[in-house]
């Protein structure tokens, strides 16, 4: 899976779609400035391996890779998407993955834990293929009360907060939405799991332990217009929009648009 602000029109393949996102990438400075931020943010919660072969950070495998931005700025990265594309080292599926038990120090992921028709398949993988002390690090979608508001007027990518994860017991986890292929999802699938089913989570994944979940992007993110909306902030006053920000960020359960989330496997219940 990969991250998606727009899905693709009735004549658009896959490809056509992250050909657009590289190019929207390549044009839009305030973007870039955006991700890279998030990018440091989710390098920061990298666990250390100070002696492993791979570097100090381990093995690291980035899942929904898309036109390769992350890989662009933390080289080290095993990049993998669903699409085979010129950007990624492994097309990979992200709920079966093709690694062995306890192999991997951290998943990081960028905008693909909602395009996951079944997120928790994702974890179950997470929960085999990382080593004790591993991490997921992403950032996805947040549906606070002002986001919801904006995401339903000019995103494309709906947000059903009603949604059921997690399945009766004996019956299979129902899928996060109906729509198929690698851009359709549901944008409110992680504040759902990681708020509404949080405890549920914990007791699917006994392994796996929620270490953050920090509610982000109040201001800059809405006004830079993604990869295709329209940019409502010029790169000029990137200092000052951060500044305010940083002054709204304690409004961030009314306003954020944003959820950065890291779950480390501690090694209990395996």
């Amino acid at each position: 899976m990969t991250r998606c602000a727009t899905v693709p029109g009735p004549d658009q393949s896959e490809r056509d779609v992250l050909d657009a996102r590289a190019l929207a990438w390549q044009r839009r400075p305030v973007l870039r400035d955006v991700y890279h931020r998030y990018f440091e943010e989710m390098i920061s919660y990298l666990p250390r391996r100070d002696d492993h072969p791979a570097g100090p950070f381990g093995r690291v495998v980035e899942i929904g890779s898309g036109a390769g931005n992350f890989k662009s700025f933390f080289s080290d990265a095993i990049a993998t998407d669903i699409v085979a594309n010129p950007w990624v080292d492994l097309a990979a599926d992200a709920t079966r993955l093709p690694f062995a038990d306890a192999s991997v120090d951290a998943l990081v992921m960028q905008d693909v834990l909602h395009h996951l028709p079944h997120p928790l398949e994702f974890f179950r993988e997470a929960q085999r293929v990382l080593s004790p002390g591993g991490r997921v690090i992403l950032t996805e979608p947040y549906i606070s009360p002002v986001s919801r508001v904006v995401y339903g007027m000019v995103h494309p990518e709906p947000h059903d907060m009603r949604v059921k994860l997690f399945g009766a017991p004996g019956e299979s986890d129902p899928p996060a939405f109906a729509a198929t292929g690698a851009f359709a999802a549901n944008q409110a699938v992680p504040t759902v799991l990681f708020y509404k089913h949080q405890r549920e989570f914990h007791a699917r994944f006994p392994a796996l332990r929620l270490a953050h979940r920090l509610r982000r992007s109040v201001l800059v993110h809405p006004l830079s217009g993604g990869f295709s909306g329209p940019v409502l902030l010029p790169k000029f006053s990137l200092p000052l929009a951060w500044l305010v920000e940083d002054l709204l960020l304690p409004l961030a359960p009314l306003l954020a648009f944003r959820l950065v989330v890291v779950v480390e496997k501690t090694g209990a219940g395996i």
